[in-house]
């Protein structure tokens, strides 16, 4: 547990004092260095034994993924105009999740060498930093000031990062139920064999690509509305699964919810962006990140403790479906009916 957690702590734990960093020194030279940063902490368990150059490792890999998260983001804001950040965050979304597929598949061939062999997928990282060395250009202050009508003279928004955060901790509660929970909801329905449940997830998540599309169709949309359509799919199939009785119906329901996945990241990114001033946009993607890989930690602990009231992993997820259904409502009713009150 702690080799796969180390990386989320820190970045939940670092990411805010790497967005001021980025404030601070700028984005080229730190995207640079701690993408370098992220390939050797990945790497390295590779060509060291033990369980503590692992953690050490992990660890490098966390702190180099704070700084990359951070400044990919905030260079997203920097280089495009609102209107054109919607298409490349779904391109984003699209080829990172086809990416992050493929990535899994390779690792699961090079675990049949070595214990080891996976961590070599992580020297990708360092193609990575010499591509960012030729590509990557610091953004001008007269570029970006010119792409937000901001002042540069605004404060920081604490209550706008306060906002940010918490909506940002409660989506990834949600989004993680599925990618860490599904596993264990197979094998209730009597999935037991670790290549089978592998292949039923990956049908499922074909889903996830789909999603950002969407995402880019209703970017347009108010972000209220976007929520509204991403706890729909999160709750027909959350609900569904916990419905379940066999594991056709499970990958068909968790399909949908994946369409929900799909669209998270891009909407959430795309609405932490819009409201950071040009010179508190690192901090804005820090406090976001850091929100994010905060939910990521906290769900096995809000789904255990849900577990421990409903019962089986199944009525967890029933559970939790109907909290977003809940949501929805809530939703739907604070923006539709003031409209039909006022009209």
């Amino acid at each position: 547990p702690m080799i796969l957690t180390a990386p989320g702590i820190c970045i939940a734990l670092i990411a805010p004092f790497a967005g001021v960093l980025v404030d601070k020194f700028g984005r080229r030279k730190l995207l640079i260095w701690f993408t370098a940063l992220y390939g050797l902490g990945g790497i390295l368990p590779f060509f060291l034994d033990g369980f503590n150059t692992v953690i050490t490792g992990r660890l490098l890999l966390g702190v180099g993924e704070a700084f990359v998260l951070v400044i990919g983001n905030t260079l997203l804001g920097d280089y495009f105009a609102p209107k054109d950040r919607s298409k490349w965050l779904m391109v984003q979304g699209f080829f990172g999740s086809i990416a992050a597929a493929l990535l899994l598949a390779l690792s699961g061939q090079l675990a049949s060498i070595g214990w080891n062999f996976p961590f070599l997928v992580y020297g990708i990282s360092f193609l990575i930093t010499i591509l960012a060395v030729i590509f990557v250009f610091e953004p001008e202050e007269k570029f970006t000031s010119e792409i937000d009508t901001v002042s540069l003279d605004a404060k920081f928004p604490v209550n706008t990062a306060l906002m940010v955060f918490l909506v940002t901790v409660g989506f990834s509660i949600i989004y993680f139920v599925y990618t860490i929970h599904f596993s264990r909801a197979l094998d209730a329905m009597g999935i037991k064999d670790p290549k089978q449940v592998g292949n039923l997830g990956a049908i499922a998540s074909t889903a996830v690509p789909l999603g950002a599309i969407i995402f880019k169709l209703v970017s347009k949309r108010p972000f209220w509305q976007q929520m509204a359509l991403m706890f729909l799919f999160f709750t027909i199939g959350l609900v569904g699964i916990g419905l379940a009785k066999d594991s056709t119906s499970a990958v068909a329901v968790g399909w949908v919810q994946q369409l929900g996945c799909g669209m998270t990241i891009p909407v959430l990114v795309a609405w932490a962006l819009s409201l950071f001033p040009v010179e508190y946009r690192g901090r804005g993607m820090g406090f976001w990140t850091s929100a994010f890989f905060l939910g990521q930690f906290v769900n096995p602990v809000f789904v255990s403790t849900l577990g421990k009231f409903v019962g089986d992993v199944q009525s967890t997820f029933l559970a939790t479906g109907i909290i977003c259904g809940v949501v929805l409502v809530i939703i739907l009713l604070l923006n539709i009916l003031p409209k039909k009150a006022i009209n």
